[in-house]
């Protein structure tokens, strides 16, 4: 397949050799480059794509257990008086904790998710060796997820140096999580951001970080988090909402609104996510606050 897109504009062409993995770049007309590779990589049947195929299946359970979940009123908005004239309280209140069923089925699909990724390994230490992994050699196959260069040659040194051959590696450096501000430190910009403050948002960094506390020591904590809060009116509205106490606990002030609008009540809309409190990315102020389905999602 070929295009040319006209003059000064990118020309690409695409070739795939039966039986072959990725080749080497060949040039045409205006410094193409042909880009190849193995459809072994998206077989269905591989271990990678049915361990991903089953994170979907367990995200699927999960986001008809949280719409359950969400439909019994776990939570609440009450609105109080206050000692200040035409100023309402909302206060929070919990009703039901997070079902461990769905604590469980985020577990799982986190589980499969990071296992996608360790059979992905090992299959491209299979090809770095010819497809002969020696035994002693197999428990050192696992996917790299560094937070800095340093760490990532580190990684590398030992076994590893005699498992994955240098086409491996610089695939696996491709995605790391320093890898575009390690770029962007090259041509002296971001130098204030640190390595380990981009990893933060490392989609494969925060993967990792989650699967390792569901894996070793406890279920992902959970919380619901304001997404939306809104109210209608029949014309301008007189009424404004002003910060709470900054909590989001059981009984806390989520927010005060002051004014009335005629012929409307005090109830507000309201919209929550369930979010991933140990995820590395949220924040109660800047962070991530996704909802926790829509995060695995996207992340598969």
């Amino acid at each position: 397949m070929a295009a040319n897109l006209g003059p000064g504009r990118l020309t690409y062409c695409l070739i795939r050799p039966p039986k072959q993995e990725v080749t080497q770049p060949r040039s045409c007309k205006d410094g193409t480059v042909f880009v190849t590779y193995d459809q072994a990589w998206v077989d269905q049947g591989s271990s990678w794509w049915a361990k991903a195929n089953r994170a979907k299946e367990h995200i699927v359970s999960l986001r008809q257990q949280v719409d359950e979940f969400r439909a019994y009123g776990p939570y609440s908005l009450t609105p109080q008086p206050t000692e200040v004239p035409c100023r309402l309280a909302y206060r929070l209140r919990f009703s039901k904790p997070v079902p461990v069923a769905i604590s469980t089925t985020v577990g799982d699909a986190l589980h499969n998710l990071r296992a996608t990724l360790e059979n992905l390994a090992f299959e491209v230490a299979r090809r770095s060796m010819d497809k002969n992994v020696p035994a002693d050699l197999e428990r050192a196959s696992t996917f790299p997820i560094c937070q800095t260069p340093e760490a990532f040659d580190a990684f590398f040194k030992g076994k590893r140096e005699l498992l994955y051959d240098s086409r491996a590696r610089a695939a696996f450096r491709s995605v790391q999580p320093f890898v575009n501000l390690q770029e962007a430190h090259k041509l002296g910009v971001a130098l204030e951001r640190s390595f380990e403050d981009e990893a933060r948002w490392s989609e494969l960094y925060r993967l990792d970080a989650l699967w390792n506390i569901d894996k070793h020591r406890r279920l992902a904590l959970m919380a619901w988090w304001p997404d939306l809060i809104y109210w209608g009116s029949d014309g301008p509205s007189s009424r404004r909402l002003l910060p709470g106490d900054g909590t989001l606990a059981d009984g806390s002030i989520l927010f005060y609104i002051e004014g009335a609008d005629d012929g409307q009540g005090d109830e507000v809309s309201h919209e929550f996510n369930l979010v991933l409190t140990d995820d590395p990315a949220f924040s109660r102020k800047h962070g991530s606050t996704d909802d926790v389905v829509d995060l695995l999602e996207r992340w598969h």
